[in-house]
Protein backbone atom coordinates (compact mmCIF):
# COMPACT_ATOMS: atom_id res chain seq x y z
CA UNK A 1 0.00 0.00 0.00
CA UNK A 2 1.53 3.67 -1.28
CA UNK A 3 1.51 6.22 1.48
CA UNK A 4 2.02 9.03 0.02
CA UNK A 5 4.53 11.76 1.43
CA UNK A 6 1.45 14.91 2.35
CA UNK A 7 0.41 11.99 4.77
CA UNK A 8 3.52 11.04 6.48
CA UNK A 9 3.78 14.79 7.55
CA UNK A 10 0.19 14.92 8.21
CA UNK A 11 0.47 12.48 10.94
CA UNK A 12 4.43 13.92 11.95
CA UNK A 13 2.46 17.27 12.51
CA UNK A 14 -0.65 16.07 14.25
CA UNK A 15 1.78 14.18 16.83
CA UNK A 16 3.55 16.96 17.36
CA UNK A 17 1.06 19.78 17.48
CA UNK A 18 -2.58 17.77 17.84
CA UNK A 19 -5.39 19.16 16.42
CA UNK A 20 -7.76 20.56 18.67
CA UNK A 21 -11.81 20.37 18.71
CA UNK A 22 -13.05 24.41 18.14
CA UNK A 23 -15.50 23.53 20.89
CA UNK A 24 -13.73 21.92 23.79
CA UNK A 25 -10.10 22.38 22.62
CA UNK A 26 -9.22 18.63 23.40
CA UNK A 27 -6.26 16.96 21.43
CA UNK A 28 -8.45 15.47 18.33
CA UNK A 29 -8.09 11.67 17.61
CA UNK A 30 -6.80 10.52 13.81
CA UNK A 31 -9.56 8.73 11.46
CA UNK A 32 -9.63 6.18 9.03
CA UNK A 33 -10.36 7.39 5.65
CA UNK A 34 -9.89 4.88 2.40
CA UNK A 35 -6.69 3.63 3.88
CA UNK A 36 -5.28 6.78 5.46
CA UNK A 37 -5.45 8.41 8.81
CA UNK A 38 -6.92 11.59 8.89
CA UNK A 39 -6.99 13.70 12.10
CA UNK A 40 -10.86 14.62 13.16
CA UNK A 41 -12.10 18.16 12.81
CA UNK A 42 -14.31 18.16 16.07
CA UNK A 43 -15.72 16.25 18.33
CA UNK A 44 -18.96 14.57 17.55
CA UNK A 45 -20.65 15.52 20.54
CA UNK A 46 -19.53 18.98 20.75
CA UNK A 47 -20.27 19.47 17.18
CA UNK A 48 -24.16 19.04 18.22
CA UNK A 49 -23.15 22.11 20.70
CA UNK A 50 -22.34 24.33 17.65
CA UNK A 51 -25.56 27.03 17.66
CA UNK A 52 -25.81 26.96 13.58
CA UNK A 53 -28.46 29.41 12.87
CA UNK A 54 -31.62 27.61 11.64
CA UNK A 55 -35.00 28.91 10.58
CA UNK A 56 -36.25 32.21 9.58
CA UNK A 57 -33.72 34.85 9.08
CA UNK A 58 -33.00 39.21 8.31
CA UNK A 59 -32.91 39.82 4.71
CA UNK A 60 -30.49 41.78 6.02
CA UNK A 61 -27.87 40.85 8.12
CA UNK A 62 -28.78 37.27 8.26
CA UNK A 63 -29.81 37.51 11.93
CA UNK A 64 -32.33 35.29 13.15
CA UNK A 65 -36.08 36.72 13.57
CA UNK A 66 -38.45 36.00 16.66
CA UNK A 67 -41.52 36.71 14.32
CA UNK A 68 -43.54 34.51 11.98
CA UNK A 69 -43.19 36.25 8.64
CA UNK A 70 -40.81 38.88 9.96
CA UNK A 71 -38.52 40.33 7.01
CA UNK A 72 -35.74 41.79 8.91
CA UNK A 73 -34.53 42.43 12.53
CA UNK A 74 -35.41 45.34 14.51
CA UNK A 75 -32.16 46.56 14.42
CA UNK A 76 -32.14 46.79 10.10
CA UNK A 77 -35.96 47.79 10.70
CA UNK A 78 -34.81 50.79 12.20
CA UNK A 79 -31.27 51.80 11.01
CA UNK A 80 -29.90 51.73 6.90
CA UNK A 81 -26.48 49.88 6.29
CA UNK A 82 -24.50 50.72 4.02
CA UNK A 83 -23.60 47.06 2.76
CA UNK A 84 -26.53 45.21 0.91
CA UNK A 85 -26.53 42.04 2.57
CA UNK A 86 -24.85 39.39 4.55
CA UNK A 87 -24.90 36.37 6.36
CA UNK A 88 -23.48 34.32 9.38
CA UNK A 89 -23.10 30.49 10.38
CA UNK A 90 -23.49 31.03 14.22
CA UNK A 91 -25.25 32.83 16.75
CA UNK A 92 -22.62 34.31 19.36
CA UNK A 93 -23.44 32.72 22.21
CA UNK A 94 -21.82 29.76 24.46
CA UNK A 95 -19.60 27.46 22.62
CA UNK A 96 -19.03 29.89 20.13
CA UNK A 97 -17.96 33.00 22.43
CA UNK A 98 -15.15 30.76 23.91
CA UNK A 99 -14.43 29.02 20.94
CA UNK A 100 -13.57 33.02 19.13
CA UNK A 101 -11.83 34.08 22.47
CA UNK A 102 -9.48 31.13 22.10
CA UNK A 103 -9.09 32.18 18.41
CA UNK A 104 -8.31 35.29 19.30
CA UNK A 105 -6.10 35.46 22.76
CA UNK A 106 -5.05 31.78 22.87
CA UNK A 107 -3.89 31.59 19.01
CA UNK A 108 -5.91 28.56 18.23
CA UNK A 109 -5.82 30.19 14.80
CA UNK A 110 -6.44 26.43 13.26
CA UNK A 111 -10.09 26.51 14.03
CA UNK A 112 -10.50 28.56 11.28
CA UNK A 113 -9.95 25.89 9.03
CA UNK A 114 -12.84 24.22 10.39
CA UNK A 115 -14.82 27.01 10.60
CA UNK A 116 -13.84 28.52 6.87
CA UNK A 117 -15.14 24.48 5.56
CA UNK A 118 -18.18 25.55 7.56
CA UNK A 119 -19.01 28.73 5.48
CA UNK A 120 -18.16 27.34 2.50
CA UNK A 121 -20.45 24.67 2.70
CA UNK A 122 -23.37 26.52 3.76
CA UNK A 123 -22.95 29.58 1.68
CA UNK A 124 -21.50 28.53 -1.79
CA UNK A 125 -24.81 28.47 -3.68
CA UNK A 126 -25.64 32.39 -2.06
CA UNK A 127 -22.47 33.55 -2.38
CA UNK A 128 -22.48 31.81 -6.16
CA UNK A 129 -25.45 33.96 -6.75
CA UNK A 130 -24.45 37.03 -5.03
CA UNK A 131 -20.85 36.72 -7.21
CA UNK A 132 -18.09 38.72 -5.81
CA UNK A 133 -15.58 38.96 -7.53
CA UNK A 134 -13.31 39.63 -4.87
CA UNK A 135 -13.14 38.74 -0.98
CA UNK A 136 -11.90 41.07 1.29
CA UNK A 137 -11.22 40.48 4.89
CA UNK A 138 -11.42 43.53 7.95
CA UNK A 139 -8.41 44.73 8.09
CA UNK A 140 -6.80 44.72 11.67
CA UNK A 141 -4.72 47.60 13.21
CA UNK A 142 -0.65 46.22 12.61
CA UNK A 143 0.12 46.65 16.61
CA UNK A 144 -2.59 43.98 17.13
CA UNK A 145 -1.68 41.83 14.56
CA UNK A 146 1.97 42.13 15.26
CA UNK A 147 0.60 40.97 18.67
CA UNK A 148 -1.48 38.42 18.12
CA UNK A 149 0.14 36.69 15.16
CA UNK A 150 -2.85 37.06 12.58
CA UNK A 151 -5.87 38.66 11.45
CA UNK A 152 -8.38 36.18 12.02
CA UNK A 153 -10.54 37.95 9.54
CA UNK A 154 -8.09 37.32 6.52
CA UNK A 155 -7.20 33.60 7.47
CA UNK A 156 -10.83 33.02 7.24
CA UNK A 157 -11.19 34.84 4.15
CA UNK A 158 -7.83 33.13 2.91
CA UNK A 159 -9.79 29.45 3.44
CA UNK A 160 -13.21 30.53 1.91
CA UNK A 161 -10.71 32.29 -1.04
CA UNK A 162 -9.21 28.91 -1.61
CA UNK A 163 -12.43 26.51 -2.02
CA UNK A 164 -13.95 28.76 -3.73
CA UNK A 165 -11.57 29.96 -6.13
CA UNK A 166 -12.84 33.58 -5.27
CA UNK A 167 -9.70 35.87 -5.28
CA UNK A 168 -8.81 37.29 -2.01
CA UNK A 169 -7.80 41.07 -1.42
CA UNK A 170 -5.82 42.08 1.46
CA UNK A 171 -4.08 45.64 0.47
CA UNK A 172 -7.84 47.53 -0.30
CA UNK A 173 -8.38 48.51 2.80
CA UNK A 174 -6.31 49.48 5.70
CA UNK A 175 -6.74 50.04 9.92
CA UNK A 176 -4.84 53.28 10.38
CA UNK A 177 -5.66 53.55 14.16
CA UNK A 178 -5.75 51.29 17.26
CA UNK A 179 -9.42 51.22 18.22
CA UNK A 180 -10.95 50.98 21.55
CA UNK A 181 -12.28 47.32 22.27
CA UNK A 182 -16.31 47.23 20.40
CA UNK A 183 -17.89 44.81 22.86
CA UNK A 184 -18.44 47.71 25.76
CA UNK A 185 -19.54 49.94 23.59
CA UNK A 186 -22.96 50.77 22.29
CA UNK A 187 -24.15 51.50 18.30
CA UNK A 188 -23.12 55.29 18.84
CA UNK A 189 -19.84 54.60 20.77
CA UNK A 190 -18.75 51.79 18.15
CA UNK A 191 -19.22 54.12 15.31
CA UNK A 192 -17.54 56.97 16.75
CA UNK A 193 -14.66 54.76 17.74
CA UNK A 194 -14.50 53.84 13.89
CA UNK A 195 -14.48 57.14 12.65
CA UNK A 196 -11.55 57.32 10.40
CA UNK A 197 -10.31 53.78 11.95
CA UNK A 198 -9.94 52.47 8.22
CA UNK A 199 -9.00 54.18 4.59
CA UNK A 200 -8.76 53.14 1.42
CA UNK A 201 -5.79 52.29 0.01
CA UNK A 202 -6.97 52.68 -3.49
CA UNK A 203 -8.76 55.76 -5.15
CA UNK A 204 -10.65 53.60 -7.37
CA UNK A 205 -11.35 49.69 -6.76
CA UNK A 206 -11.32 47.83 -10.26
CA UNK A 207 -14.44 45.33 -9.08
CA UNK A 208 -18.14 46.54 -8.59
CA UNK A 209 -18.79 43.20 -6.41
CA UNK A 210 -17.34 42.99 -3.40
CA UNK A 211 -18.01 40.35 -0.25
CA UNK A 212 -16.54 41.44 3.08
CA UNK A 213 -15.68 38.84 5.66
CA UNK A 214 -15.15 39.41 9.43
CA UNK A 215 -15.36 37.02 12.39
CA UNK A 216 -18.16 38.75 14.39
CA UNK A 217 -21.29 40.95 13.89
CA UNK A 218 -22.58 42.73 16.78
CA UNK A 219 -24.33 45.89 15.53
CA UNK A 220 -22.79 45.62 12.02
CA UNK A 221 -20.46 48.96 12.85
CA UNK A 222 -17.28 47.99 11.76
CA UNK A 223 -18.86 45.92 8.28
CA UNK A 224 -20.68 49.26 7.94
CA UNK A 225 -17.55 51.61 7.96
CA UNK A 226 -15.63 49.18 5.75
CA UNK A 227 -18.89 49.30 3.31
CA UNK A 228 -19.30 52.82 3.47
CA UNK A 229 -15.43 53.94 2.53
CA UNK A 230 -15.79 50.49 -0.69
CA UNK A 231 -18.86 52.77 -2.08
CA UNK A 232 -16.44 55.76 -1.97
CA UNK A 233 -13.75 53.65 -4.33
CA UNK A 234 -16.59 52.47 -6.40
CA UNK A 235 -17.82 49.40 -5.50
CA UNK A 236 -22.08 48.97 -6.50
CA UNK A 237 -22.59 45.74 -4.52
CA UNK A 238 -21.02 44.91 -0.96
CA UNK A 239 -22.06 41.70 0.60
CA UNK A 240 -20.23 40.40 3.66
CA UNK A 241 -19.94 36.90 5.60
CA UNK A 242 -18.88 36.56 9.74
CA UNK A 243 -17.99 33.64 11.50
CA UNK A 244 -20.46 34.68 14.11
CA UNK A 245 -23.29 37.45 14.44
CA UNK A 246 -25.09 38.41 17.98
CA UNK A 247 -28.80 37.10 18.43
CA UNK A 248 -30.90 40.22 19.05
CA UNK A 249 -31.60 41.75 22.76
CA UNK A 250 -35.65 39.79 21.99
CA UNK A 251 -34.27 36.61 21.26
CA UNK A 252 -33.10 33.77 23.80
CA UNK A 253 -30.93 30.64 22.84
CA UNK A 254 -31.15 27.42 24.65
CA UNK A 255 -28.63 25.20 25.17
CA UNK A 256 -30.45 22.87 22.34
CA UNK A 257 -29.92 25.81 20.34
CA UNK A 258 -33.74 26.34 20.46
CA UNK A 259 -35.37 30.07 19.44
CA UNK A 260 -37.64 31.99 21.74
CA UNK A 261 -38.81 35.49 23.20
Amino acid sequence: MKVSISSILDTVLNILYPRRCPVCDQALPFLKNKGEKKAAEICPECEKKLPLIRGSVCMKCGKPVDRIGAEYCPDCSSFRHAFDCGRAAFTYTGVMRESVFRIKYKGRREYLEYYGGILAGLFEERVRRWNPEVLIPVPMYWKKKNRRGFNQAEVLAGELSRRWGIPLETGVLSCCRDTAAQKSLGRKERRENLAGAFRLTKESLPWERVLLIDDVYTTGSTLDEAARLLRVGGAKKIYFLTLCIGKGKKAVCTEKNVWYT
